[in-house]
């Protein structure tokens, strides 16, 4: 009899568990759901980019090359400062984009967008290194995607953020909107897109250092 007790006690405490952690899930994926929507925006922008080089001929896969080839970085301290700026230039170009929508009304269809573009920049360079054989899955995986991801974090961030702002200031413009107030959401607007900007430009030496270390080894021709 005790045993049987004890038994149930133990498929109590399981099942207690188990809830806890749906319900723990549930309140994280509620909690978040934008960041994991646009994550998926992101993922299928990769994959529409794989799509989009899988199905190109060679004529635009030459002239992609042009484009997506990682170069080594060479030419001492000025070199390098110049492949920075080179790195983090698209990602910094987008988070422009994404401050500027969440100051319109009407921005928000537009910054919805941009971890789609992103996605796509990602999907069209991951192709055409690993088209390349073995070693390009290795650019691929060592010089390619970590910088990526790490830009992708600021620019989901970002569009998130611009989102929100956009939705207040189209809700002042609605019958009955009450307009100002806002002030103290502009100061942390601001704030977070300088954070999301310095985390842009960490990608940018990122990659430059994954190209200093590994790019001798990996971009050899």
């Amino acid at each position: 009899m005790n045993i049987k007790r004890t038994n149930f006690g133990r498929v109590s405490s399981v099942s207690g568990a188990a809830a806890k952690a749906v319900e723990s899930w549930a309140s994280f994926l509620a909690e978040n759901r934008l960041l994991i929507l646009f994550s998926f925006v992101f993922l299928a922008g990769a994959a529409l980019g794989v799509l989009i080089y899988a199905l190109s001929g060679p004529v635009f896969a030459a002239e992609l090359s042009a484009i997506l080839k990682i170069k080594p970085v060479t030419g001492g301290f000025k070199g390098g400062i110049s492949a920075l700026f080179s790195s983090c230039f698209s990602s910094i170009v987008l988070l422009a984009v994404l401050f500027i929508c969440g100051l319109s009304a009407c921005g928000a269809p537009v910054a919805a967008v941009v971890p789609l573009f992103f996605g796509m920049g990602l999907g069209l360079t991951e192709a055409y290194y690993c088209s390349s054989g073995v070693k390009g899955f290795f650019v691929a995986a060592l010089l390619v995607v970590p910088h990526y991801l790490i830009a992708a974090t600021a620019l989901l961030f970002g569009t998130m953020e611009s989102i929100r702002l956009s939705v207040l200031l189209s809700r002042q413009l609605l019958p009955g909107g009450v307009m100002g107030g806002l002030w103290q959401d502009f100061k942390l607007y601001f704030l977070r897109f300088f954070a999301y900007a310095v985390v842009a430009f960490a990608s940018g030496v990122v990659d430059v250092i994954t190209r200093l270390l590994l790019g001798s080894i990996l971009l050899k021709q």
